[in-house]
């Protein structure tokens, strides 16, 4: 490998990292998962990231490609591999004022992404870290504090531009590579590496957000509840209910009713709010106002010798009851998993990302 990476650094400016330098165990890893491959490549720009590609497309050896590198998969690592880490490519720029116009680098990360918006009072619908990087989420879909008024991630995307695997660069948009445009909006990875998003940010006000938690005992009325009144909420209120937290006591833990409401009227936020604060007996209530950008979380990862393994699914329509049913009847289960609902439906449902599918499940 080192003889093949001399060939590299000819064409390569960013950083090469191999095993026994000083910053692998870091670069190997990513926030959930442990690797070892054999190099991790850190591009300076979009050129070294070309160069990797193709470097890595002669190897033969696995291809990682790393944004913020949350993936619960270990997506941004492998054994024996190649990892190209985009953490360099990074940059946060309004391009176009007038259209809130957004171009941010393929290593950039909610949180940052959040900050640097926010004096402009601007915001992208993102996810609920902000260590999350802004590729994987988008690219996979992008369920946050904002979908139910503005979408997922992938609804305010425009463009992308990607090196392909034969080392291109392209431009992705309604009006160029459609069929890599299409791909690119909740397929995930593997059609190529994305250097650069452009977003169409929306304005922004501070928002409510918090958590009221009710006993455990309550959780079947809770959660019930819960569902009901969100199907009939007005879409600036995006809820997620959590139970069964195994680090706050299990089954015993208290039921977790987590929320923004995205707007800054007092009046509106007690209308959409104060029937979840009457589903039960409240416990604790920290909804307050406060800048979007303070909704993001820090990431955590696990303790050491826990491993996290997620999984997830959507339900809808008759079989909500009876989903929620059985979800509550296992969090009363010592030994339970830890469950959180979300309830989604304003935009969401409407997303122009996803109009009627044609028979092959193809846009008409």
């Amino acid at each position: 490998m080192s003889t093949t990476l001399d060939t590299l650094r000819h064409d390569f400016s960013g950083d090469v990292i191999e095993p026994g330098t000083p910053e692998y165990a870091q670069a190997a890893r990513t926030m959930l998962t442990s690797g070892s491959p054999a190099v991790v490549l850190r591009p300076a720009g979009v050129e070294d990231v070309r160069a990797a590609v193709r470097f890595a497309a002669g190897s033969g050896l696995p291809l990682s490609v790393r944004g913020g590198g949350h993936a619960f998969a270990g997506f941004g690592t492998n054994d024996g591999g190649i990892v190209i880490d985009l953490a360099r490519l990074a940059g946060v720029e309004i391009v176009d004022k007038d259209r809130h116009l957004v171009r941010i680098g393929g290593g950039a990360t909610w949180g940052a992404v959040a900050d640097a918006l926010a004096p402009h009072g601007l915001a992208i619908s993102s996810g609920d870290t902000r260590s999350v990087g802004v590729g994987g989420l988008t690219l996979s879909g992008g369920i946050g504090w904002k979908v139910r008024k503005h979408g997922l991630a992938l609804d305010s995307l425009v463009a992308a531009e990607v090196v392909t695997a034969d080392g291109r660069l392209v431009r992705a948009d309604a009006g160029h590579d459609p069929d890599l445009w299409w791909a690119l909006r909740g397929g995930g990875g593997n059609f190529g590496v994305v250097t650069a998003f452009e977003f169409s940010a929306h304005p922004t006000t501070d928002v409510f957000h918090g958590r009221i938690t009710f006993p455990a005992a309550e959780l079947p009325g809770v959660l019930r509840g819960w569902a009901d009144h969100l199907r009939t909420a007005p879409e600036e209120l995006t809820s997620i209910a959590a139970f069964a937290n195994p680090f706050a006591g299990g089954a015993e833990a208290p039921v977790e009713i987590q929320l923004t409401f995205d707007g800054d009227d007092p009046r509106l936020a007690a209308r959409a709010i104060d029937p979840i604060r009457a589903l039960g007996t409240v416990l604790t209530d920290d909804v307050t106002l406060r800048p979007y950008g303070d909704v993001l979380v820090e990431g955590v990862a696990a303790p050491p010798g826990v491993r996290l393994v997620t999984r997830s699914a959507f339900t809808g329509g008759e079989q909500v009851p009876a989903v929620l049913r059985i979800l509550a009847e296992t969090g009363a289960v010592q030994g339970s998993p830890f469950v959180a609902v979300r309830s989604l439906g304003g935009r969401w449902r409407a997303s122009p990302s996803r109009p009627p599918p044609s028979p092959t499940g193809r846009p008409s």
